[in-house]
C-alpha cells in the first residue's frame, strides 16, 4: 500500500469512528447541558478550563515530539515511548496536583473545587493516551486508537444516562468524564502493548534526549494554551457562571472539531518529519500544499455554514437555554478555521526543527491576549473573549506562516482557497434560500450544494478522488490497521 493510500485509509478509518465518537459525544452533551444548564455548564467548563493551566505543564509537546523521534528509523520506538510516557505520568502527579491546592485560594465554590479534584483524574489519562497515539500515528494504524475511542464513549454515555437518572449532579458528571478518558487509555494501552513492550523507564539519556527536543514545543503550546484557555478561565473570575456556561458551550463543541484536524495533521507529521530528514524540500512543500488545500475544502464551508446555522446548530445540541451560543459559535468558527491551518504550519515548522523561533511569537500573543481579555471580558462578557480570541488565532497563522516563508521559502498556492470560498458562496446562497427545514436536512443539502459546485470548479475530479481512496486488498501484515 501507497503512503498516500495508507494516510487515506487512516483517514478513513477515523472518518468513520470519529463520526460514531462524535454521535455518541453530542449526545452525551446535549444531555449534560440539558441536566447542568447554563450555571452546571459554567462550573463544568471552569474545572476544565483551570485545571487545563496545569495541563499545558504536564503537556511538555510529547505527543508532537514522541511521534517525531519514532519516525526516525534510527531510534528505538519501544524504548522511547516507554521514557515519553514514564515523563507524562511523573510530570501529571507533580503539575495536576498543585492545582485544587491553588483553587481553596479562588473565589469559587466548594463544589467547583471539589469537581476539579475528581477531573484531575481523567486529565491524567488523557495526558498518557495522547503519547501513546504517537504509535498508533506512526504506524498508520488508527483502526485500534478509534476502537478505543468508541468503546469508552459508549461507556461514557451510559454513564451520563445512569448519572441523570440518579440525579448525581455535577460530580457525578465530572465521574463519567473522568472515566471515559481512563478507558480510553487502557484499551489504547493494551493495544500498544501488542505492538511492543511498554514499561515505566527512567533512561536518563533517553530522558534528556526526549527533553531537549521538547522544550521548545512545550513552552510553545504552554503559551498557546494560555491564550487559548485564558479567556474561560478570566470569565470564571470576573463574570457570572452562567455567561461561563453559554461561551463554554459552543467552546465544547470547537474543540471535538479541532481535536479531529489534529488527529489529520498527526498523520501528516511523520511524513513532514521523514521529509525534513532526508531533506527532500520539494516532497516536504508538496505535503504541505496537500494538507493546505484538504484544510481548506473543510474550512471555509464550516465557517459560512456556521453563520446560517449557529443558532438551530446550538439549540438542537445543547437545549433552548443556550440559543444565544449559537451567535457565539458563529464567531468562533472563524478562530477555528485559523486553528486548523496555524496547525499544519506549526507542525511544519516543527518537522523542520525551527519551534524556537516560533517561542517570541507565542510569548507576544499570549501577553496581547490576557492583556485583551482582562479589558474586553468585564466590558462585553463573551463578546469580547470571542473576537480576541479570532485575533490570537490570526495573530499565531499569520506568524507560522511568516516562520515557515523565512525557512522554506513556501507560500500555499491559493487556487483551491479561491475555488472553495466560491463554492462556500453559492452553499450560502442555497441555505439563505431554504425553508426552515430541519438542522441535519439543511446540513445536508449544504454540504451537497457546496461538494457539487467545487467539483463544477474543479475544485476536485474523479481522478483525484479514485487515487486517494483506493485502497489495495492485498496488503503486508505489518501495514495493517
Amino acid at each position: 500500500m501507497s503512503t498516500v493510500q495508507k494516510i487515506a485509509h487512516n483517514t478513513l478509518i477515523q472518518v468513520i469512528g470519529k463520526t460514531a465518537v462524535i454521535a455518541l459525544a453530542l449526545v452525551g452533551f446535549g444531555l449534560m447541558t440539558r441536566y447542568l444548564g447554563q450555571q452546571g455548564v459554567g462550573y463544568y467548563s471552569t474545572i476544565y478550563a483551570f485545571l487545563a493551566i496545569f495541563g499545558i505543564l504536564v503537556d511538555l509537546g510529547l505527543q508532537m515530539t514522541t511521534t517525531q523521534l519514532i519516525s526516525d528509523p534510527k531510534e528505538n520506538e519501544g524504548q522511547i515511548l516507554s521514557n515519553a510516557l514514564t515523563i507524562r505520568f511523573v510530570a501529571s502527579l507533580i503539575f495536576l496536583s498543585l492545582a485544587p491546592i491553588i483553587a481553596l485560594f479562588l473565589p469559587y465554590p466548594g463544589i467547583v473545587k471539589i469537581g476539579m479534584i475528581i477531573a484531575i483524574f481523567g486529565f491524567v489519562s488523557a495526558s498518557l493516551t495522547a503519547t501513546l497515539t504517537s504509535l498508533f500515528q506512526k504506524n498508520l494504524i488508527m483502526l485500534k486508537a478509534v476502537i478505543a475511542e468508541v468503546v469508552a464513549k459508549i461507556i461514557y454515555l451510559l454513564l451520563t444516562i445512569i448519572v441523570i437518572y440518579f440525579d448525581f449532579g455535577l460530580l457525578g458528571i465530572l465521574v463519567a468524564a473522568s472515566l471515559d478518558s481512563f478507558f480510553v487509555f487502557a484499551i489504547m494501552f493494551y493495544f500498544a502493548s501488542k505492538q511492543m513492550k511498554l514499561k515505566p523507564s527512567f533512561n536518563w539519556p533517553v530522558w534528556q534526549k526526549i527533553l531537549l527536543k521538547t522544550w521548545p514545543v512545550a513552552l510553545t503550546i504552554a503559551l498557546n494554551l494560555i491564550y487559548f484557555k485564558g479567556d474561560i478561565f478570566i470569565m470564571s473570575l470576573v463574570r457570572s457562571q452562567a455567561e461561563v456556561g453559554l461561551y463554554g458551550a459552543p467552546y465544547k463543541v470547537l474543540e471535538v472539531l479541532i481535536n479531529i484536524t489534529y488527529l489529520f495533521l498527526g498523520l501528516i507529521l511523520p511524513l513532514l518529519a521523514q521529509a525534513a530528514a532526508t531533506n527532500d524540500l520539494g516532497k516536504l512543500k508538496k505535503i504541505i500544499q496537500s494538507a493546505f488545500d484538504f484544510l481548506i475544502i473543510v474550512t471555509i464551508p464550516m465557517i459560512v455554514g456556521g453563520y446560517f446555522l449557529g443558532k438551530p446548530l446550538m439549540v438542537l445540541m445543547a437545549g433552548p437555554d443556550f440559543a444565544i451560543s449559537g451567535q457565539i459559535i458563529k464567531i468562533l468558527l472563524l478562530a477555528t478555521g485559523a486553528i486548523f491551518v496555524a496547525g499544519l504550519f506549526g507542525y511544519a515548522v516543527v518537522a523542520l526543527n525551527c519551534q524556537k523561533k516560533m517561542i517570541k511569537f507565542y510569548a507576544a500573543n499570549a501577553i496581547i491576549s490576557v492583556i485583551g481579555y482582562l479589558i474586553f471580558i468585564p466590558l462585553y462578557s463573551y463578546w469580547g473573549a470571542a473576537w480576541m480570541t479570532v485575533f490570537t488565532e490570526l495573530f499565531i497563522l499569520a506568524t507560522a506562516g511568516l516562520v515557515l516563508y523565512q525557512q522554506l521559502k513556501f507560500l500555499p498556492n491559493l487556487k483551491i482557497f479561491a475555488k472553495a470560498l466560491a463554492a462556500s458562496l453559492v452553499m450560502a446562497l442555497a441555505l439563505y434560500f431554504l425553508p426552515t427545514w430541519p438542522l441535519i436536512l439543511s446540513i445536508a443539502c449544504g454540504a451537497l450544494v457546496y461538494f457539487i459546485s467545487l467539483y463544477l470548479f474543479k475544485g476536485f475530479d474523479k481522478q483525484m478522488v479514485l487515487e486517494i481512496i483506493q485502497i489495495k486488498k492485498n496488503e503486508a501484515p505489518d501495514n495493517q490497521a
